[in-house]
């Protein structure tokens, strides 16, 4: 798995598979997600959206990799 530290991402498309986010800020991101292989630790995420492929938006465990202050506006099906 990739390490990717302290970066920021401002208005891209960014796809989460096959890395781990340490101390990186998203802002305005549309964060893609097609398996449960990334993990993120004391990431900030300031107007983004998580598009999740269908296949890992049916797994109920997900929703608990995301952060908390997601909400249903803030997720979408790929």
């Amino acid at each position: 798995m990739e390490y990717i530290q302290n970066k920021q991402y401002k208005n891209v498309d960014v796809y989460f598979d096959g890395s781990h986010y340490i101390g990186c800020s998203f802002t305005n991101c549309t964060i893609h997600i097609s398996s449960l292989r990334f993990n993120y630790d004391r990431c900030t995420f300031m107007g983004s959206k998580f598009k999740l492929s269908p296949k890992v938006l049916l797994l109920q465990n997900v929703y608990s990799l995301l952060p908390s202050s997601m909400t249903g506006n803030n997720i979408v099906q790929a």
